[in-house]
């Protein structure tokens, strides 16, 4: 695929969720100039995001240029892109610090901290607390960015009105619940032993410039994953999560190796698969089957694109039974978190 086609793909996702990215990766596509700017981003990561993000970044750090009217999640009173094309803004703010994005577009990684996608996450473990019989669970996440969703149990949630978790909270995810299955939703959080994520690149929340890039990941329009955001990242710098750097495909045996084995686990990943080759999937899977011969072991992935739902992801579910792999999707949910439908068996 060319970067250009990359660049119309991105567009064509952003379709209804975001008519300024819409507009600016279509510009960028068409773009000689431009392009040849994204191509400063390594090959192993996705183009479109890093560059609007970089220059999403860049306005938050308080760079002045008439782009910024264009951002909502910059400007007061932004411009509407149907009243106005922001491209040809765009595309001077890219030329003109084109020397201050090139570090950022070498050297940052797309590792957007959805945290509403917890409202999937939590029936998720409560799901795989009931198999474990509910002993308490050692998490392990793989491509954890800022450990966010490893806090899932210090967040406060709404399914439909209906208001479970940590009511103290200053943070409430909410979601709409789909289809005709109750998802496992608990009145109690599942119980948590211990909890560890895995990134190339760990973001630290108590730093300004990496807490910074986590929000430029964010799309401008998006003022309640926005408000989502901050709150977590709040609440995650009064206890940091603990993270480790590295490979999560390669460290994933030593972090197991470190959890007692009368410990079951659950391994999770959101949006990590697509950024890893064939053979680093496979080879995932091949560690995830053998640890879960040996132990109790349990997986969560969200990657695939959930059939006839815009945005949506499923949630599959995998262990080992009778000594084969066996993994079965349980629910769908959007990629941001404002619905989810149960599709698995309850317990």
């Amino acid at each position: 695929m060319t970067l250009a086609a990359r660049f119309d793909g991105f567009a064509d996702w952003c379709v209804g969720t975001s008519p300024l990215y819409e507009r600016l990766a279509r510009g960028v596509a068409g773009d000689a100039e431009l392009l040849g700017l994204a191509r400063v981003v390594p090959s192993d990561r996705s183009p479109p995001h890093v560059l609007l993000a970089a220059v999403h970044a860049e306005l938050l750090r308080g760079v002045s240029h008439p782009l910024s009217t264009f951002y909502p999640s910059v400007a007061d009173d932004p411009i509407l892109v149907e009243s106005e094309n922001p491209f040809p803004s765009f595309r001077s703010f890219c030329l003109e610090h084109e020397e201050r994005l090139h570090p950022i577009l070498e050297t940052r990684r797309t590792q957007t901290n959805a945290v509403r996608r917890c409202t999937a996450l939590l029936p998720a473990f409560e799901f795989v607390s009931r198999l474990a019989d509910r002993e308490p669970l050692a998490l392990i996440e793989l491509g954890a960015s800022a450990g966010l969703n490893l806090l899932f149990d210090r967040y406060d949630y709404e399914y439909n009105g209906d208001c479970v978790g940590n009511t103290d909270s200053p943070l409430c995810l909410s979601a709409a619940v789909r289809g005709d299955r109750e998802p496992p939703i608990p009145n109690q959080f599942p119980r948590i032993d211990s909890r560890i994520g895995v990134d190339l690149n760990p973001l630290d929340v108590t730093d300004l410039d990496e807490a910074r890039w986590l929000r430029a990941l964010v799309w401008p329009e998006h003022t309640n994953r926005h408000r989502n955001l901050e709150q977590a990242i709040s609440i995650a710098r009064e206890d940091p999560p603990k993270l480790r750097r590295g490979d999560a495909v390669e460290s994933f045996p030593d972090l197991l190796e470190k959890i007692p084995d009368s410990l079951p686990v659950c391994v999770f990943d959101t949006q990590l698969r697509y950024q890893l080759s064939d053979e680093q999937v496979e080879q995932l899977d091949e560690s995830l089957t053998e640890a879960g011969k040996s132990r109790e072991l349990y997986w969560l992935s969200g990657h695939r694109p959930a059939p006839e739902c815009e945005h949506g992801i499923v949630l599959e579910l995998g262990r080992v039974v009778d000594g084969n792999s066996v993994v079965e999707p349980i629910a769908a949910y959007n990629q941001h978190g404002a619905w989810i439908e149960w599709v698995g068996l309850t317990t």
